[in-house]
């Protein structure tokens, strides 16, 4: 009796911690799902609003400077001033500019754009963007034989390059700024380096600096973001997303 008994509570506690396991299990798979649920709908969210702002600065900004842009060239064949003559030209040249960079910014915004063209044409299209405005310069490298990844993931990764390229430009004052891809067959690397102010990475507030998207995204892509910064040097975002 005492045998069976024994053998009856040892079954009975294997049987309970099994399923104790498997209740902890599944909890731990339902929150994830719904964590994963959460950051899906605040990324389409922001996505929603980045395509909103790409269609409005299309649609109605760039259409009206279009229209300014076409009455001024019409006043010139309208004065006889040649002083006058020069700073409408001026003015034209300059307004061209504004319409050609807002242009390039309503299509990085729009995330159909970005997944047409792939994320090293969206990169090239960031980076002679930024270049336009002659205050810093950026340049983009490609390393290895590059490939494909899900139009998904392709925008994700474009999107941390832009917050890292915002938060250097916005806290780092950079004179320079690198943007580097490196693909391998297992993964891809991406490197964001800046010679500006850099900060102290034990004393960063995520929420102050920005970080809070790329940190939100890498966990979508299952991937790994590293931030090193070294103060009065600069500052690189390494990010590493597997192929897969």
């Amino acid at each position: 009796m005492l045998f069976l008994f024994s053998t009856f509570l040892v079954t009975f506690l294997v049987v309970q911690k099994r399923k104790q396991y498997k209740y902890l299990l599944e909890k731990e798979r339902l929150e994830n799902a719904f964590k994963n649920q959460l950051l899906q709908t605040e990324l389409e969210v922001q996505e929603q609003a980045f395509k909103y702002m790409s269609e409005e600065i299309h649609d109605n900004i760039l259409q009206s400077m279009g229209s300014i842009k076409f009455q001024l060239h019409s006043i010139l064949y309208d004065i006889n001033n040649e002083e006058l003559k020069h700073k409408i030209t001026d003015s034209n040249e300059l307004l061209g500019k504004a319409i050609n960079n807002l242009r390039n910014l309503s299509h990085s915004l729009n995330s159909s754009y970005v997944a047409g063209v792939g994320l090293i044409e969206a990169v090239e299209k960031e980076t002679s963007y930024i270049n336009a405005t002659k205050q810093i310069k950026c340049s983009f490298k490609l390393k290895g034989s590059n490939y494909s990844l899900a139009a998904e993931k392709e925008l994700l990764i474009f999107r941390i390059i832009q917050e890292a390229i915002s938060n250097a430009l916005k806290h780092g004052k950079p004179t320079s700024i690198e943007i580097v891809l490196i693909y391998r067959p297992e993964k891809l690397s991406v490197k964001v380096i800046d010679d500006g102010t850099g900060f102290d990475t034990s004393k960063r507030n995520s929420d102050g600096i920005g970080l809070n998207n790329m940190n939100m995204r890498t966990e979508m892509l299952k991937g790994n973001l590293d931030i090193q910064s070294v103060k009065d040097i600069g500052t690189t975002i390494y990010l590493e997303v597997a192929n897969n």
